[in-house]
């Protein structure tokens, strides 16, 4: 079998006022196909308006901007026609975020199994940057790790939209099969490869955040802490 058989198709969630669309928004102002949105990892999506009449927005430095294609965040703000949301907003079975409750017995600090999942995003990153213009490369990648990722096309499968629980230590790996479609272009392939690293490759304690930028891991490491946060990044 080819191994492009193997690659799951990416998973578009279509909007509009028709009620064969996968989310419906009953309002007049809405076009019946209005836009979409696919997915490429779970927080970022590719917005795409589908020729409707009142337009699709973002907001960019503090403006409205139509756009016809743009690679978002599932926490910005879109505007279908004069409906203001979030990713979130139109996804409402789907968490914004995931809500990891603390083991009673674990240190609110302790971070070190979170922070050892970073190696792999590190690693990552520049393999993905070097391959993304090599369609066949990130099909050959596929079949590597297809056993082991969730890939995006298995909402199918996974319940509504339950692709959005693809686990963190996967690296980045779970960029793959969007990597490997045809529907993006290279440029938007790099722009998500770039934000998904930036987006993760930081502090994991959730109220710090601070960004690793392009620092060795092995360097990040030595540290053992969050110099901010104090985190326990290594025991």
């Amino acid at each position: 079998m080819d191994l492009k058989d193997n690659i799951p198709e990416i998973t578009t969630i279509s909007i509009g006022r028709d009620k064969q669309n996968n989310i419906v928004l009953d309002n007049p102002h809405i076009s019946r196909h209005h836009a979409q949105l696919t997915v490429c990892s779970p927080n970022s999506f590719i917005i795409e308006d589908c020729g409707s009449k009142r337009g699709t927005f973002i907001e960019n430095a503090g403006t409205l901007m139509r756009v016809v294609r743009k690679l978002i965040d599932i926490q910005d703000k879109v505007w279908l026609a004069d409906l203001e949301f979030s990713v979130a907003d139109l996804l409402p079975k789907v968490k914004a975020t995931s809500s990891e409750k603390l083991d009673i017995e674990k240190d609110p600090l302790d971070f070190t199994e979170e922070f050892a999942a970073l190696q792999k995003v590190y690693e990552d990153y520049p393999i993905l940057r070097k391959d993304c213009r090599n369609r066949d490369k990130m099909i050959r990648l596929w079949s590597v790790v297809g056993g082991s990722v969730i890939g995006v096309g298995s909402v199918a499968t996974a319940g509504t939209f339950g692709v959005l629980a693809v686990l963190s230590s996967a690296g980045l790996s779970m960029l793959v099969p969007t990597l490997a479609s045809h529907l993006l272009s290279t440029e938007e392939k790099l722009e998500l490869i770039d934000k998904e690293y930036r987006q993760r490759y930081r502090c994991p304690n959730p109220n710090c955040r601070d960004s690793f930028g392009n620092r060795e891991f092995e360097l990040v490491a030595k540290q053992k802490k969050c110099t901010k946060c104090k985190a326990v990044w290594v025991k």
